[in-house]
């Protein structure tokens, strides 16, 4: 036969203290642990029993022999306390990879460079080469605008002959043109390249001498 055992359970009203002996069939609960939690209406519950509804709100472990809490499981968190979790663990991980990257430019930097004028003379050596480009470029623009000259003055002198400009010199124009825009948009991306290796030179200095 089952084993009846004696599960008490012990209410904490303000100014009063109910107790309840309830008896019901299964295991002994003595020698084990008693859980005190608050009930949907806010009173303190010290029973042998955890409802589930309990473990939302907290509660606590208590050795039935000496009454000692053994064990404190917090309450479950809201909604909003989980969100602002999740907030703060975001900035704390992009905190350390802003920190990680910081280290890794730090340890690269060093080296890369042995010395203020190492560094220097990497940037003007990166500069000079694009500069070079820049000059090419800047040739191929005097032609264009020579052959694109040319073309224009013998168009222009066929139609005041009132002759039809041909296919070949309209395309030659066309081409001229075509290509003159691209190699100045080619020398401004240039600019724009040495501009950024300006900066991030200039960044590196900075740093190149606090970390020394």
């Amino acid at each position: 036969m089952p084993k009846v055992s004696n599960v008490i359970q012990i209410r904490f009203l303000p100014g009063v203290l109910s107790l309840t002996v309830l008896c019901h069939f299964g295991p002994s609960v003595y020698g084990g642990e008693l859980y005190r939690y608050l009930d949907e209406s806010g009173t303190q519950v010290l029973s042998g029993h955890l409802p589930p509804e309990a473990t939302q709100g907290g509660y606590e472990v208590i050795n039935d022999q000496t009454m000692v809490v053994i064990k404190r499981v917090p309450p479950a968190k809201t909604k909003k306390q989980l969100a602002e979790e999740a907030r703060l663990a975001k900035i704390e991980a992009e905190k350390q990879r802003r920190a990680q990257e910081q280290a890794n430019y730090d340890r690269i930097l060093l080296a890369t460079f042995s010395s203020e004028t190492d560094l220097l003379r990497i940037r003007d050596s990166q500069l000079e080469a694009i500069e070079g480009l820049i000059k090419l470029a800047q040739g191929k623009i005097r032609t264009l605008r020579q052959a694109l000259i040319e073309y224009q003055n013998q168009a222009a002198h066929l139609e005041r002959n009132g002759q039809p400009l041909p296919q070949p010199l309209l395309n030659n124009i066309q081409t001229a043109k075509t290509r003159l825009m691209n190699n100045q948009r080619y020398i401004a991306k240039k600019r724009q390249e040495q501009d950024a290796i300006r900066q991030k030179f200039a960044k590196d200095l900075k740093r190149f001498r606090e970390l020394r």
